[in-house]
């Protein structure tokens, strides 16, 4: 398989990736193949070569909403591959790719990486990966990247019937464990109720969370972020997963916690610009 070469800037952005999945895999956040990355790398990508028949190319089978968004074409992402490990992106080009949705937005070429085997692909949700960056990119943000992941205590929170249905209580209790949840997830925390995973109905909803919130809960399932970068996308939900877990760890020691009272917290909001 023919490989490109690659530029400085996107091999620090793969590098990113590699460290942010080793976190992700040291606190349990990523059991087998659960939970993906992906990077826009399209801005810092430089020369393409003039033909890209070398390289292996999928074709979608544009059946029902199986299909990359039309403003996606022409956009080059690392991303993990599908049935591979997180913790094993610390070989990047083994358990994952790059590479560029073509011309009609309708399939891809794989440029690096993807263990040169003929039937690689990227992860089952890189549609949707996609869809949230384009989205963003549209909106003006200059977040390119996507972190999905299954973080334990922002998920065990999912199951509580009190908070699970009320996102707004549930940005609450995380918030008031400790001020850094309240200054470093700003926007809060979105819920996608329980769908099945990989659907569009789960792609919709957390295109319509992560618009809106820092981070998206996927209920019973795990979390969403985007950043400019892997490591700014996992700050998101590793500090709020930090709320989630000081609270049920109040909860499980026999008391529902106090925490930062909301003049306290109006400090907060006016000191950081919130």
């Amino acid at each position: 398989m023919t490989q490109i070469f690659l530029n400085e800037a996107v091999k620090r952005e793969i590098d990113k990736v590699s460290e942010a999945a080793q976190y992700l895999w040291q606190r349990e956040w990523a059991e087998r193949n659960g939970g993906n990355i992906s990077v826009d790398v399209t801005e810092i990508f430089g020369e393409l070569p003039p033909s890209l028949d070398s390289f292996p190319h999928c074709k979608l089978s544009m059946v029902g909403d199986d299909q990359f968004p039309k403003e996606s074409a022409g956009h080059i992402f690392f991303v993990k591959g599908t049935g591979e490990r997180i913790r094993e992106l610390d070989q990047p080009q083994l358990a994952g790719c790059i590479l560029r949705i073509d011309d009609d937005a309708q399939g891809y070429h794989i440029l690096w990486g993807g263990r040169d085997l003929p039937d690689y692909a990227p992860t089952s949700e890189f549609i949707s990966h996609v869809e949230i960056i384009m989205q963003k990119q549209q909106a003006g943000s200059a977040d390119r990247c996507v972190v999905h992941t299954h973080p334990i205590e922002l998920i065990a929170l999912s199951h509580h019937p009190k908070y699970a249905h009320d996102e707004e209580l549930y940005t609450h209790v995380c918030w008031q464990m400790i001020p850094e949840v309240r200054a470093f997830v700003p926007r809060g925390i979105g819920i996608v109720p329980y769908c099945m995973p990989g659907s569009k109905t789960m792609a919709d909803g957390t295109k319509e969370k992560l618009a809106k919130h820092d981070v998206a809960i996927w209920e019973k399932h795990g979390a969403v972020a985007t950043g400019v970068d892997a490591l700014t996308a996992f700050d998101f939900i590793d500090v709020a997963n930090k709320g989630a877990k000081l609270f049920l760890m109040c909860l499980a020691s026999g008391y529902e916690p106090e925490g930062v009272s909301k003049q306290a917290m109006h400090e907060l909001k006016e000191t950081f610009g919130l």
